[in-house]
């Protein structure tokens, strides 16, 4: 049987993709109506939000909460007792309840049932049992409501750029950031990167033959240098610094 694990924070579906609370957060901020800006709708987050949709949040199968109620009657003190009993047991409960996402019927809402005390002993009435799956069922139908906005967001994200002012994206970036304090989320910062200033040719040049002088012995390695920025200046450096080179290379010759 394919099931999906459900806890406060995190939603599935039969055989489908689990919601991240990443996800799960940014659902419940749409539905509340908290604006939403281009880079809150992430690739990642579209993506997910996409299969979770695209999984669906149809009912189970009768095969599939037969399996359940089957799985429950092992843990309780007086489930049905035959199986034309649980047939019919089953075919009650499809009617009260048939109408939950298929993603209630899991382990967990089974392990919910059991150990709520005195009560989880006895196999539920299906009255109780819906009353038991339902905020189940609705924490799952706000976040699929929310996945199916935010991938309707994200499709009209182009659009809604379009003729949006300065001040109205500053608008929308301040609940944003207030939204991201109020769950506790740090609001991330820009990194900024220091461009260093890059000496022109005539600067290099000048800097090389300086550094010739100094050390005459490194003109071994700065005369090919000077020459090739020479050939990149596509110009005739002034006579005294040529001839300083050209000094420096007899000394070298010699």
């Amino acid at each position: 049987m394919s099931t999906i694990t459900i806890f406060p924070g995190k939603a599935g579906s039969v055989g489908g993709p689990e919601l991240s609370d990443d996800l799960s957060a940014v659902a419940q901020a749409v539905q509340r109506g908290v604006p939403m800006l281009s880079r809150d709708l992430t690739p990642k987050r579209v993506a997910e939000a996409r299969a979770f949709v695209a999984a669906g949040m149809g009912p189970a199968s009768a095969v599939h909460v037969a399996s359940w109620l089957k799985a429950l009657g092992a843990l309780t003190v007086n489930a049905p007792d035959s199986r034309e009993r649980a047939a019919e047991i089953c075919a009650v409960i499809l009617e009260i309840c048939g109408d939950m996402p298929a993603a209630v019927w899991c382990p967990e809402t089974r392990k919910a049932w059991v150990t709520q005390g005195e009560r989880g002993k006895f196999w539920p009435a299906p009255a109780e049992l819906y009353a038991h799956l339902l905020p189940y069922a609705e924490k799952l139908r706000r976040d699929a409501a929310g996945c199916r906005k935010i991938v309707e967001l994200a499709e009209r994200a182009g659009k809604r750029e379009d003729g949006v002012s300065d001040e109205e994206r500053k608008a929308v970036a301040a609940q944003m950031a207030a939204w991201r304090k109020s769950m506790g989320h740090e609001e991330p910062q820009p990194v900024r990167r220091t461009v260093a200033a890059q000496p022109s040719v005539s600067e290099r040049l000048a800097a090389y033959r300086r550094q010739l002088v100094a050390e005459p012995e490194a003109g071994v390695w700065i005369l090919p240098l000077i020459a090739q920025l020479e050939a990149q200046a596509g110009r005739n450096v002034p006579k005294e610094p040529r001839g300083l080179v050209e000094s420096a290379g007899k000394v070298f010759q010699a």
